[in-house]
């Protein structure tokens, strides 16, 4: 008889799927996330879904940002692509940029505009997706330097963002590849990706608003990606999480949901389960998380597969909570 994904989960999220009896109090689905927590895994196991979990109503109902591809000009300009060049000595770089409120507050009536420019300090950029651009008050303008993106985005209660791919001709020297956001009016934010190595970087714009910042070198030679979703607190020591799982373009190629929170012996722990877009089992994940960030282990049936980084929010409730991190084959090496 195969395992379940915790009770808890499903009673923290409206999921639809064939389970009987599920609790409706949020004090059960704490108790039943303890009880997950002291398993190994878990409780999770490596048996194949259905496609989303069979769970489409959660993902519906946690509002995760959504994504559309974008076709950049920028990529036939003859630099860019010798950049791109397999075998170049040139270093790539993938990443997603978010910024807006971390958590989500469904609950403002207070925009922000973000709108402004993305600049390297040397290099190119190819803008792979959008996220969460709106076509009433968002945009990317038309690209007339290789090197610099300029959009306009408004955001209130959650976020917006763009996955890219950054060139750096010139890895290893003295001074820094940097990121700059500049906004239309405001102080601007200048990030040594470098830093990235560290895990995602996240930067306090005021006001409940931040810049996140996701990413790792590009390697054709091993899997890797992202992951971003909800984080939903049921309590301050048991939470659920359910997201996307997008490879290095920026392109969803599979969804995971999980759990976690503090065992009896005090050890701050996560875990979760990830599959493809088929429902075909990817991977388990195992870790820990404190202080708004998290490190975990990706286990396939064989055994450690790869890592996952990244930062979460706690939301109170399935629509406001949010994470973003990125995953990676061990043999990636560093990131």
């Amino acid at each position: 008889m195969r395992a379940q994904l915790p009770l808890a989960l499903l009673a923290a999220l409206p999921f639809a799927t064939t389970v009987g009896c599920v609790a409706d109090s949020s004090t059960q689905g704490v108790d039943e996330i303890a009880s997950a927590l002291e398993q190994d895994n878990g409780g999770l196991d490596t048996t194949d879904e259905a496609p989303m979990f069979a769970a489409e109503t959660a993902f519906d109902a946690a509002q995760i940002e959504t994504d559309t591809v974008e076709a950049d000009p920028m990529a036939a300009d003859p630099t860019i692509v010798e950049m791109a060049r397999p075998g170049s000595a040139v270093e790539a770089r993938d990443l997603i940029v978010m910024w807006g409120r971390f958590p989500a507050d469904r609950a403002t009536t207070t925009g922000r505009d973000w709108s402004g420019e993305l600049r390297l300090s040397r290099g190119g950029m190819l803008l792979r997706h959008k996220i969460a651009f709106e076509q009433a008050t968002d945009r990317v303008m038309p690209r007339t330097s290789r090197d610099a993106i300029s959009f306009v985005s408004v955001t209130r209660p959650a976020a917006d963002g763009l996955a890219l791919t950054v060139f750096d001709p010139q890895p290893g020297t003295v001074n820094a590849l940097t990121l700059t956001y500049t906004p239309v009016s405001g102080a601007a934010h200048a990030v040594d990706l470098a830093q990235l190595a560290n895990g995602p970087i996240v930067i306090d714009a005021g006001d409940g608003n931040k810049i996140l910042i996701a990413g790792h070198r590009r390697n054709d030679d091993c899997a890797h990606g992202f992951i971003r979703g909800r984080w939903h607190a049921l309590s301050p020591n048991a939470s659920a999480y359910l997201g996307v799982v997008a490879n290095s373009d920026g392109d969803a190629v599979g969804h995971i949901r999980g759990i976690a929170g503090t065992r009896r012996n005090g050890e701050p722990v996560m875990f979760g389960k990830f599959i493809n877009r088929e429902g075909q089992f990817m991977g388990l994940v195992k870790g820990t998380y404190e202080d708004g960030k998290f490190v975990a282990r990706w286990l396939d049936r064989q055994g450690d597969h790869g890592q996952l980084h990244g930062v979460y929010f706690p939301g109170p409730n399935e629509r406001a909570g949010g994470f973003l991190g990125r995953w990676s084959e061990t043999s990636c090496g560093a990131n």
